[in-house]
């Protein structure tokens, strides 16, 4: 945001992609964003097989709470979240999972990985149905927020994969990948198992690209786990009409960047999810209707400085930041006017501490208008 309270003038800000804007009252700097994602999982434990993630889906009073605790505001200067680390059970020597398939036995990390490699090339179709291939032949699997969880194959099969995100509610990519697996849980009496090959699917409710797949193995006792001919599909979020609000139906390029309005900045400000109280990990633009409802009755009981008017929350932008390929989750742009997709322009920007991504940008109007961005609380 542009304004002198939270920009740093260490962060110098390119938009990628799009030819620059001219300047604008509200350019919201992308890594000032404040997500809180500690409680959620961000993909699976070593040695799970299978298992299934459900959504954490806040309650609407949880964002009507959030919003009278912490309301948008282009001025407030925004916390920074951690994302949180898996943390492995020891093991205990229980076999574990043989799955069918070539298994590339008694080879180094290394040599494994040239076989698979071999035998499974980055060859991959560029699209698969919606879905378009955003990654193909990484030597590491997808890890950020969003897990809906994992499925072990019976083989290399991508379109299985696939079919397990179509059935899977709120499912926007997959990743499909070969993993070198112990035979048995190393431990302290079997330090060194020997190998089976695992071929795993995971499920994600954001979207990602090749930076989020960092994911490249452990050592666990002497066993070294490690992963090859790992491709990643993602897909649009599908909108449609929300209860008051009507969507745009598209995938923007970016997320909405508004000029002023006869002079007046129409931008009330941005809310991000997760958040510390409510907790948001998948992409869905209802919680951002909630959110803007709420900052428009929090408003009405706190004036703006003309006695008798507050602003009202008539159209917003939900969208998905993702740093170096990363899904940091859901953000709400507020807005008391409604913008067209030329103003989708923010595509990304590249700060000091990484590259940002906007990603799954929908845009929704109020569709209780005409409302004046301005109500008058006032007799005349």
């Amino acid at each position: 945001m542009k304004t002198s309270s939270i920009i740093f003038a260490a962060f110098a800000a390119t938009v990628m992609g799009a030819p620059a804007p001219a300047p604008r009252p509200q350019d919201i700097d992308l890594s000032s964003l404040s997500f809180s994602s500690d409680d959620l999982p961000t993909g699976p434990e070593f040695g799970a097989n299978k298992e299934s993630i459900p959504v954490s889906k806040p309650t609407t009073n949880d964002i009507v709470e959030d919003i009278k605790d912490d309301p948008a505001s282009p001025t407030r200067k925004l916390r920074r979240g951690v994302n949180t680390l898996l943390k492995r059970v020891p093991g205990d020597c229980a076999p574990q999972s043989i799955n069918n398939g070539p298994q590339f036995i008694n080879l180094e990390p290394d040599d494994w990985q040239a076989a698979v490699e071999l035998a499974y090339p980055a060859t991959n179709p560029p699209t698969i149905g919606p879905y378009k291939k955003v990654f193909d032949g990484l030597r590491g699997s997808v890890n950020q927020i969003g897990y809906r969880g994992l499925t072990t194959l019976h083989a290399y099969d991508i379109n299985a994969c696939k079919t397990l995100c179509d059935k899977k509610a709120q499912c926007l990519g997959f990743n499909f990948y070969v993993e070198r697996d112990p035979s048995l849980d190393p431990g302290d009496l079997c330090p060194n198992p020997s190998i089976i090959t695992n071929y795993k699917c995971t499920l994600w409710s954001f979207p990602f690209l090749a930076g989020a797949a960092d994911n490249i193995g452990e050592t666990r006792k002497q066993f070294k786990v490690v992963i090859a001919a790992s491709v990643g599909y993602v897909k649009p979020f599908v909108a449609s009409n929300l209860a008051n609000f009507t969507s745009f139906g598209q995938d923007l390029y970016g997320s909405i960047n508004a000029p002023l309005l006869d002079g007046v900045n129409s931008y009330l400000g941005v809310k991000s999810y997760p958040s510390g109280d409510v907790n948001v990990d998948y992409f869905e633009p209802a919680v951002c209707a909630a959110a803007c409802d709420a900052q428009t009755a929090y408003n009405s009981r706190h004036h703006a400085s003309t006695p008798c008017q507050y602003k009202a929350c008539n159209f917003f932008d939900a969208y998905v930041v993702l740093k170096d390929g990363k899904a940091q989750g859901l953000t709400c742009t507020l807005y008391t006017w409604t913008w067209d997709d030329s103003y989708a322009v923010n595509g990304g920007q590249t700060r000091s501490d990484g590259v940002y991504k906007v990603a799954s940008s929908y845009t929704y109007t109020n569709s209780r208008l005409p409302a004046p961005p301005y109500i008058n609380t006032c007799p005349v």
